[in-house]
């Protein structure tokens, strides 16, 4: 009995070894549980409890301002330029001739008196050779019969010649004199044919259009080219209607340049009449010769007319103002606070607010239209730079 009950006691101890393993086992994986719950879940937790933000009521809203000061402030109006030339000059040619050259291009810019073109003037310069004959020739004749009648008068007198021959002489004289005017004036004009050989520029300006190339026949009449006057550019602007009464002689005009700057002009003419299909009216802006010559005759580009100027006035954004209850204000910035004011508004284009009454120079503007904002809401002024 004593042996048997030994052998079960052997029997029993690897048993409860094996237990006793598998215990601590399952108290191994407890634990790297709990770790790993600890890690994914209750540590972030914990760290999100932190970044929790404070309360709406003891948070600082980030705001941009505007301290504001006296200004001269110009609303304007965008519109779109026509670049005209305020005439152009058709150059035509005098002689029915051949071209000899052609001094200038398309674009380039002339001055007054600069030759254009060369034509062929053999057949003229021949004419006028023939034309110079002549009147040297009849000259002579002239002079001869001049003479003749000096003989004739002495022979006549003597009563070597019967009176109707000296007569004779001096028809023929005088008819030759009354064929010298008729010569004189041809040659004049045969000198002037030849001059026509040389064209020249009738004005300073740019050349738009060159109509003939060298060794082209052309006639009297035919165009040459083209000139547009350079020096006296004027922008054409097409205004609607509605805003043809805030319009006068004199108003400022902001002219775009090709290099992106706006050059100061002023209008110079209302036409009277609106187009008829459009309902448009037309007014010109004339340019100074420096810019004309930014520009090509043709070319479009923008125009800012100024429809108000004020002077010694405080203006913010009209984005800042808010209108509670029918009341309108903005609010400024006291003591790291936001603060209602009510104001006055004055003239507006819709981008900036002119303010008539209830606010000073130097008063801080708050400039972001949060619809948060109220009074005593406590705001920090953004410093960075505008995006």
């Amino acid at each position: 009995m004593d042996i048997e009950t030994e052998n079960e006691s052997a029997r029993d101890a690897p048993n409860g070894a094996r237990s006793m393993v598998r215990k601590w086992g399952v108290r191994a994986l407890f634990l790297l549980a709990l770790i790993a719950a600890a890690k994914f879940v209750i540590l972030p937790k914990m760290q999100a409890a932190k970044e929790v933000p404070p309360p709406a009521s003891a948070r600082s809203m980030v705001v941009r301002t505007e301290r504001l000061s006296s200004q001269t402030i110009e609303f304007t109006r965008n519109y779109t330029a026509r670049i005209s030339d305020d005439g152009r000059t058709l150059v035509s040619a005098r002689l029915n001739t051949t071209i000899s050259d052609v001094y200038f291009g398309e674009g380039d810019l002339v001055k007054a008196g600069d030759l254009l073109v060369q034509l062929d003037t053999h057949d003229t310069r021949a004419e006028v050779s023939r034309a110079r004959a002549s009147v040297a020739q009849i000259q002579a004749d002239i002079a001869f019969f001049e003479k003749q009648i000096t003989i004739d008068r002495n022979l006549y007198e003597g009563g070597a010649i019967s009176k109707t021959a000296l007569d004779d002489s001096k028809r023929k004289l005088e008819s030759l004199r009354a064929s010298t005017r008729q010569l004189d004036s041809g040659l004049v004009l045969a000198q002037q044919k030849l001059g026509y050989g040389k064209i020249y520029a009738p004005v300073s300006g740019r050349i738009q259009k060159v109509h003939v190339r060298r060794g082209e026949q052309i006639g009297p009449g035919m165009p040459v080219l083209e000139i547009v006057g350079a020096s006296n550019y004027k922008a054409v602007i097409a205004i609607p209607e509605r805003d043809m009464s805030s319009l006068a002689l004199g108003t400022v005009a902001y002219i775009k340049l090709p290099d992106g700057e706006y050059w100061t002009g002023a209008v110079d003419k209302i036409y009277p009449a609106l187009d008829e299909r459009t309902h448009t009216g037309t007014i010109d802006v004339q340019l100074s010769e420096d810019v004309s010559r930014k520009f090509f005759a043709g070319s479009m580009t923008q125009a800012r007319l100024v429809s108000e100027r004020h002077e010694n006035v405080l203006v913010v954004p009209t984005q800042s103002i808010f209108n509670r209850n029918g009341m309108n204000g903005v609010f400024v910035v006291d003591a790291d606070a936001a603060h209602w004011k009510l104001v006055e508004l004055g003239a507006s284009n819709g981008i900036q607010t002119i303010i008539a009454d209830g606010l000073s120079a130097g008063d801080q503007v708050i400039t972001t239209p949060y619809p948060a904002l109220n009074e005593g809401v406590k705001v920090s002024i953004y410093e960075g730079r505008a995006s």
